[in-house]
């Protein structure tokens, strides 16, 4: 195994790329370590009217914007966060992605893909009436993710 830096010149948020040809125990092992030293990650602030939630990252089935708001959705309840998506997108845990411009899932809840004529997919959440739309443009990068959703699985 090889490892390697390479400097970005711009200010991009920082990204660690593991290059393997199948996905071992040892290379899992690996992104759960790198994925520990981000400690930014695990805790939002989420709001509805006057009062504050504090909700674990796992019971968000997405993310989306409506109104200049974004909004964090749960299997029965919303709350607003105070982030731009384009904020999220590059705190959250690898098992969230951008499904459209104004969305971001989380891989984990996802039950269904329903692929349309147009290019867009609709996309069902276990256990909730919610669905949504994912664009083209993103629909390639969603189903990678979903084909390896196991490696977040049971954390």
């Amino acid at each position: 195994m090889r490892a390697r830096i390479e400097l970005a010149d711009d200010n991009s948020p920082e990204e660690v790329i593991i290059s393997c040809r199948q996905i071992t125990p040892e290379i899992e092992a690996l992104l759960h370590t790198i994925e520990r030293f981000d400690t930014g990650r695990q805790q939002l602030t989420y709001f509805r009217g006057d009062e504050q939630y504090y909700l674990s990252l796992r019971e968000i089935l997405f993310f989306e914007t409506e109104a200049d708001h974004v909004y964090a959705h749960t299997v029965d309840q919303s709350y607003e966060v105070r982030m731009r998506l384009y904020e999220l997108e590059t705190t959250l845990p690898g098992y969230f992605v951008r499904a459209s411009r104004s969305s971001i899932i989380s891989i984990m809840h996802v039950f269904s893909v329903q692929k349309g004529l147009t290019g867009l997919s609709l996309l069902s959440f276990r256990d909730s009436h919610k669905e949504i739309y994912c664009s083209r443009m993103y629909g390639k990068e969603l189903m990678r993710k979903l084909n390896e959703r196991y490696i977040y699985e049971n954390r």
